[in-house]
């Protein structure tokens, strides 16, 4: 789920942006159509996901490979949201918004559909680095769109729904473990469909991504994404902050489960309880922020995570108390993004908007690529519980940054 936010240059380029369809005025309303479609098409993406990723875990835990293999492997698709920034000016302005789109969601699939015919030691970090490539284009291409497709009076609920929805994917995959098992290539063909139909989903919106918008992309450079974190502080640390867990929760949280006694499919269910707390929350965290300062929405979001993540290890043997930590922390967590994306719109259009949504694809993917990084190490070297007394503290330091006296956004 990437990125957000602003870097830019001239008043003509930002005019010029916004006259395209993909950025639209706030006088021309919120365009349904758009959203919907759009939203449809994140969340079966985001259902072949969310089965994927416990999925690739779970074989690699049961080939042998140790904790840190585990989340070196989940990393490499954090590291392939950062690579992709690199080229995707040059792949928005050859192939235009809607084609890198579809043409993403498409390559994503083939990713998947190859990963039971590849082997896990190896040729998975290419395969899993090329699913995060492909997938940050398409969300990158999908956020811009959908915040320009946002009237400002309904941005919060909107990015609520969106957010809803995609987790809702999310939350939904890990489930599919249950159905489908997670032995042979089956399950990982039923995640590459379910992502190509996300594929066919967007192609009704063809013919509305006409215009200057690729012209938004030709200002990105390290200088902007490094003027991104003096402009807009808080926003970076929210989706890195977010990120971090994101990726800590996909990847090691399943093996932190086995590893204190549950089942594959047991902690395939946890992670779903995860999950489903990032859908059931997410409007009313929209609602929230459209009606009360959106930073102190963040830092009670912050708060009680950390909060949450503290009372974790002591849960694992009280079902209903796991199950209701589990619902509140996906929830609360997710709502850092959807924060973030609410702030990106009401602060910026046009170019920025573009250009900022795909400087912060770069903050997000570092974290993508940290959080199994860091999990994998800690499960290894500290023991279980050292992975949501990590994320516990990172939460709580995030709490006190929203407090401060804002600079920026």
């Amino acid at each position: 789920m990437p990125g957000i936010l602003p870097a830019m240059e001239s008043a003509t380029a930002v005019a010029r942006t916004q006259e395209c369809a993909i950025a639209p005025t706030e006088a021309a309303g919120t365009q349904w159509t758009a959203v919907y479609l759009l939203t449809a098409a994140m969340g079966l993406c985001g259902l072949g996901l969310g089965f994927s990723y416990p999925l690739f875990s779970l074989v690699m835990e049961r080939q042998g490979a140790d904790d840190f293999t585990i989340g070196l492997s989940g990393a490499m698709t954090g590291f392939g949201l950062l690579a992709s920034n690199l080229v995707l000016p040059a792949l928005l302005a050859r192939f235009g918004p809607l084609r890198l789109l579809a043409g993403g969601i498409v390559c994503a699939s083939a990713c998947l559909a190859l990963a039971p015919y590849s082997d896990a030691q190896s040729h998975w970090y290419l395969l899993r680095f090329g699913l995060g490539c492909f997938m940050n284009i398409a969300f990158i291409v999908t956020e811009v769109w959908l915040n320009g497709a946002s009237a400002e009076a309904q941005r919060g609920r909107i990015v609520g729904f969106f957010t809803a929805v995609m987790a809702a994917g999310f939350a939904l995959g890990p489930l599919l473990i249950l159905l489908l098992g997670s032995e042979g290539p089956l399950p990982f063909l039923a995640c590459a469909g379910l992502v190509l139909l996300g594929a066919l989903t967007v192609l009704p919106l063809g013919g509305r991504d006409r215009g200057g918008s690729v012209n938004a992309f030709d200002g990105l450079s390290l200088r902007a994404v490094l003027g991104f974190f003096r402009l807009a502080p808080l926003l970076a640390i929210l989706v890195l902050v977010y990120s971090l867990f994101d990726g800590t929760a996909l990847v090691i949280l399943p093996i932190y489960f086995v590893e204190g006694g549950f089942t594959a499919e047991q902690a395939s269910a946890a992670l779903a309880c995860l999950l489903i707390g990032m859908v059931i929350l997410q409007p009313v965290i929209g609602w929230l922020l459209d009606r009360f300062a959106r930073r102190r929405v963040m830092a009670f979001c912050t708060l009680v995570s950390a909060l949450c993540c503290l009372a974790l290890p002591a849960a694992l043997d009280t079902t209903w108390l796991l199950g209701a930590l589990l619902l509140l922390l996906g929830g609360l967590a997710v709502g850092l993004y959807t924060g973030a994306l609410t702030l990106l719109g009401e602060g910026y259009s046009g170019e920025s908007l573009v250009a900022g949504t795909t400087c912060l694809a770069v903050v997000y993917g570092l974290g993508s690529a940290l959080g199994p990084l860091a999990g994998g190490g800690a499960l290894h070297r500290l023991g279980p519980d050292s992975v949501p007394y990590l994320l516990a503290a990172l939460f709580a330091a995030t709490t006190l940054f929203c407090l401060r006296r804002p600079r920026g956004k």
